[in-house]
């Protein structure tokens, strides 16, 4: 197998990877969502916007249980994954366009 089908394959089985945490973190995200209420997930959706002032952000930050950092954790490891499927896809996309010219 030469060393851009093994890239290619590689760069394949990243996606998939990445795909189903997607899939696996959305799917707890929802239910996370639902256990706490709209509420709630306002409150903490404007912590993680960084939309409050300085006092309710320290209020709120103390009022944060186990469920509540459990959705802010979501909500960075969904971030990092999108990120991280957007390079994959780029990395595919220039390495189609690399096959495509011959080099």
């Amino acid at each position: 197998m030469s060393h851009i089908a093994d890239d290619t394959e590689f760069m394949a089985e990243m996606a998939r990877q990445l795909d189903a945490s997607i899939v696996q973190l959305a799917q707890r995200e929802q239910a996370l969502m639902n256990y706490l209420g709209a509420e709630r997930v306002e409150e903490i959706r404007e912590l993680w916007d960084r939309s409050l002032d300085p006092s309710d952000e320290e209020a709120l930050r103390r009022s944060l249980d186990w469920r509540d950092r459990e959705l802010l954790w979501i909500w960075s490891r969904q971030r990092r994954a999108h990120s991280a499927r957007a390079q994959v896809g780029q990395a595919c996309m220039r390495g189609a366009q690399f096959d495509a010219r011959g080099d």
